[in-house]
């Protein structure tokens, strides 16, 4: 099922992915926990991208 606004989905994933590696860069204490959110947003982005609906990391598996 395509989503209509998989464009601004996959944007609004670049967007989250760049903020989450620039918090990594200034806390790098927090790298490992804002690692995971990173890849939690580039497995939604992929979906999107794939032209299927995002599901959250966890219910896909």
């Amino acid at each position: 099922m395509y989503l209509s606004n998989a464009d601004r989905w996959s944007l609004l994933c670049k967007k989250q992915i760049d903020v989450l590696d620039k918090l990594s860069m200034h806390f790098p204490e927090r790298k490992e926990h804002l690692s995971e959110l990173t890849q939690g947003w580039r497995h939604v982005q992929h979906q999107v991208q794939a032209g299927d609906r995002p599901m959250p990391l966890e219910l896909s598996k």
